[in-house]
């Protein structure tokens, strides 16, 4: 890269406004600050609202609140408001239970390649430490969750000196709380695919519709490190669905999805 591309943060959240209270706490305390932060808001009452709009008038760069009714779960959706509302040319997606390590968004740029988007991984604290763990400085907090066993995941909890990069064809490992990828890349595959209604593999669908465009998936692991809180599992009654829409999108070979971004954008076909 030969310049830093102005990036936007998208925090997607439900209705978890204490666990999204330390993931914002967890931004500020960011390396590199991100040009924006979009809050992907899929049906949180008020006091979502009322938190995000506390922690945005701190602030000295752009935010913005993208909310949508609840009704099921309709992450996608969400996102793809999110994405048209962002300005920056590249995203960083995390999620609003996702504690993000103090150098997330500095690997991310760091990592940012043409032609490829950038999948890091997480590790997942446990249901007691999950009470605690982003509430005080994040480097005692990690150590104590490995010292009482809170933590699953270890290789993924300590940076490394250098990333361990490679190109992979794959979608073990594709989460959406941890994604860098170029806005002009998602405006050509279409976004999100909102025909994913009800939890899972609205990501791994999306990835492959990337990877059909010719933009590589580039696995990164030992930077750009996050934390999952743990909590109670979305429903999974919509996964067969779902995982017939994500064969057809390998089986298809397409790139693009009918229902997604281009509804959002002014012009909307940009």
């Amino acid at each position: 890269m030969t310049a830093t591309p102005r990036t936007a943060l998208i925090v997607n959240t439900a209705d978890q406004p204490e666990y999204l209270s330390r993931v914002l706490h967890a931004i500020e305390a960011q390396s590199a600050p991100p040009d924006e932060v979009v809050l992907a808001d899929d049906g949180s009452a008020d006091e979502t609202r009322n938190l995000f709009a506390d922690w945005s008038a701190k602030k000295t760069y752009r935010t913005a609140h993208v909310w949508q009714k609840k009704e099921g779960f309709r992450r996608a959706r969400i996102l793809n408001q999110a994405i048209a509302t962002a300005r920056g040319s590249y995203l960083v997606f995390l999620d609003g239970d996702t504690i993000p390590h103090p150098v997330f968004l500095e690997d991310h740029l760091r990592l940012a390649r043409q032609g490829a988007f950038v999948q890091g991984h997480r590790a997942l604290i446990n249901q007691e430490a999950a009470g605690w763990f982003g509430l005080r400085d994040f480097n005692a907090d990690r150590r104590r969750t490995l010292w009482h066993g809170q933590l699953q995941g270890i290789k993924h909890a300590y940076r490394w000196p250098c990333p361990l990069r490679r190109v992979r064809h794959d979608l073990r490992g594709v989460r959406g709380c941890n994604l860098g990828i170029w806005r002009e890349h998602l405006i050509q595959v279409n976004g999100y695919n909102e025909a994913f209604v009800g939890w899972g593999r609205e990501d791994s669908e999306l990835a492959v519709r990337l990877m059909n465009l010719g933009v590589q998936r580039l696995d990164v692991r030992g930077w750009a490190l996050c934390f999952h809180l743990w909590h109670v599992p979305a429903a999974r009654i919509a996964l067969p669905a779902n995982d017939e829409l994500l064969d057809q999108a390998q089986r298809s070979g397409a790139y693009r999805c009918e229902a997604g971004l281009d509804q959002y954008l002014d012009p909307p076909h940009r």
